[in-house]
């Protein structure tokens, strides 16, 4: 009974010292936007093993009173480092980069470095405008990209999709303001559906 009672009080000391830790400088500084690949990294293990139901009933309130942040804001870190790796936040310890931002450069991004123009530019404080002139023109020549146009096969089966959706869309409606204050402007939406419809058989042939 007593080491059970000791190695739960050493394991409540533990993790209150982890917590103050890290805890310091507004949890990682994530006001400021910026935290360290160690810190997500961290953050994945103390969600993932649960070591925090130590000192607190639940996930949310151990990132309330122990990191300092929300529980949203941590889930938040960490499904980015789930998605991007430890890389996002190398290059975001450098320069602001939202993550749309760093998904158009990530194909660019391998072995701590971007590689751009034939040149690997390292993840450190010294690079920092060279990534930022970089990354800024990564994403201007994808925004210049034409997006590539999805096979016709693609485009219809995907019409087809929404067509249901939009046809029990409209059943559900009907059903719920049949006569009710809606009803015209309902009726005119479907009115203008039917006549445009008819428009495309008609041009066709159909």
């Amino acid at each position: 009974m007593e080491n059970s009672t000791l190695e739960r009080t050493d394991d409540y000391a533990v993790m209150l010292d982890l917590g103050v830790a890290l805890g310091k400088n507004e949890a990682f500084g994530l006001v400021a936007g910026r935290c360290s690949a160690a810190q997500a990294a961290m953050l994945v293990r103390l969600r993932q093993e649960k070591k925090y139901l130590v000192c607190a009933q639940n996930w949310r309130e151990f990132c309330t009173t122990f990191l300092r942040i929300s529980g949203s804001e941590a889930d938040r870190m960490i499904r980015l480092w789930q998605e991007f790796g430890p890389e996002y936040f190398e290059i975001a310890q450098l320069m602001r980069i939202s993550p749309d931002g760093y998904r158009a450069i990530a194909p660019a991004v391998k072995d701590g470095a971007l590689h751009h123009n034939g040149e690997a530019i390292e993840f450190d404080q010294e690079n920092s405008r060279r990534l930022a002139a970089a990354v800024s023109e990564l994403r201007n020549s994808q925004q210049k990209k034409p997006k590539p146009q999805r096979p016709m096969h693609e485009r219809i089966a995907h019409l087809d999709r929404r067509c249901s959706w939009i046809i029990a869309e409209f059943e559900e409606i009907s059903r719920k303001e049949s006569a009710g204050e809606n009803w015209l402007q309902f009726t005119g939406v479907l009115a203008r559906a039917r006549t445009e419809l008819s428009r495309i058989e008609a041009e066709n042939g159909l």
